[in-house]
């Protein structure tokens, strides 16, 4: 069963329609991931929020389109490695190292 399947037998079986609109901490859980991972897609544009909010606003994205994200393993994979780069380069800042050479590389 599909994600989708899931998600729509769960709101039948509540009597409950799905929204139609989701924020940053529903979507990161939809994915299984930590809440600080979403921002990064955002700014990343790999995540495209509704409307065009402004920087600091809250971000609204479309249900139909998260879920369909959810079951896409390609996306899925980028989503991974946009923010573990991006994470690496923020710790790079932070703590003022460079990244490290690989041995054979001058």
């Amino acid at each position: 069963m599909s994600r989708t399947q899931f998600t729509e037998r769960q709101a039948t079986a509540s009597y409950r329609p799905r929204p139609a609109c989701m924020g940053m901490e529903e979507v990161a859980s939809v994915f299984g991931w930590p809440d600080y991972y979403v921002p990064f897609l955002v700014s990343a544009e790999h995540l495209k929020p509704l409307g065009k909010p402004a920087q600091n606003a809250r971000k609204w994205f479309a249900t139909v389109e998260i879920e369909r994200m959810s079951g896409d393993p390609d996306w899925l994979d980028k989503a991974i490695r946009i923010v573990e780069k991006q994470i690496q380069e923020m710790n790079r800042k932070r703590w003022g190292k460079e990244p490290a050479e690989m041995p054979g590389e001058q």
